[in-house]
């Protein structure tokens, strides 16, 4: 019997497309999501172990809803896979460019490709869902003059005719995927972890924070902050860090609980970065 894992949004997606390159696709089964929140209560409520989540982009930055979540419902982040992002833009066969009234997709999707739709606007662009949901819906109700934005080699999966391909404005773009679920893993090969705390208001106060890290070893890849829910212009940190021995981090992380406030280990995994 195959896992269910769940993703936001359908086969064809940029979710389902990271979720078959981080599992054999024979042995997993996608738990297709509207929304993030629905993602989350899925493996909260026990439908799935797991579940792969969108959790930054390297042009448009973090989701920061996506880590309120992660955070509020106290799940562990236990792998991460970086997907590079192309969008082609698809329609039913026999159309061209000229033929199109209206283009829907994702409205990240969108947005990475607005210097293509600049050069095209008798196109009206409207946000979905998902990547692959319009593709489907086209697909399935045979509606001409509609165009979807979708990833790459998604098309075939809907018998859609590509129009243009690598309509993004910038091909170096990557989306971080994280797996998601109650219980931290027990691999032994982790390398990079995730943590938030807070900071008492103090001079000096983060410095502190970064030198323990500095002090063992540990590499700061990404340092964010996010607000604190129902305590107004507070502010937490969460940071990733990387390291060679797991140990630097037990230790480093033994010190920063002395010296932050309600620090939280989000996850230890192994990079996925080589």
């Amino acid at each position: 019997m195959r896992k269910k894992i769940a993703i936001q949004g359908i086969k064809g997606s940029n979710h389902y497309k990271a979720l078959t390159e981080l599992f054999n696709e024979a042995e997993v089964e996608a738990l297709e999501c509207n929304t993030f929140q629905e993602l989350v209560n899925a493996v909260v409520t026990g439908k799935c172990e797991k579940a792969v989540m969108a959790i930054e982009n390297s042009i448009a930055g973090s989701i920061l809803p996506n880590y309120r979540l992660i955070l509020d419902h106290h799940l562990q982040i236990t792998a991460e896979h970086y997907l590079n992002i192309s969008h082609n833009l698809v329609a039913l066969p026999g159309q061209g460019l000229a033929d199109l009234v209206q283009v829907k997709s994702h409205q990240m999707a969108l947005h990475q490709c607005s210097n293509f739709f600049s050069n095209h606007l008798h196109i009206n662009l409207i946000e979905d869902v998902d990547t692959a949901l319009p593709a489907k819906i086209i697909a399935e109700h045979q509606l001409m003059g509609v165009g979807a934005l979708v990833p790459k080699g998604s098309a075939e999966l809907f018998q859609l005719a590509t129009l243009a391909e690598d309509v993004q404005n910038n091909s170096l773009n990557e989306t971080r995927f994280v797996v998601v679920q109650k219980q931290a893993n027990a691999s032994l090969e982790v390398n990079k972890a995730t943590i938030q705390f807070e900071m008492a208001h103090e001079s000096g106060s983060l410095a502190k924070v970064l030198n323990t890290m500095s002090a063992h070893h540990l590499n700061l890849s990404k340092i964010q902050s996010i607000p604190i829910p129902y305590d107004i212009w507070r502010y937490a940190f969460i940071v990733d860090v990387s390291f060679s021995k797991a140990i630097q981090f037990q230790n480093a992380f033994s010190e920063l609980s002395k010296i932050s406030i309600n620090p939280t280990c989000v996850g230890q995994y192994k990079s996925g970065k080589s």
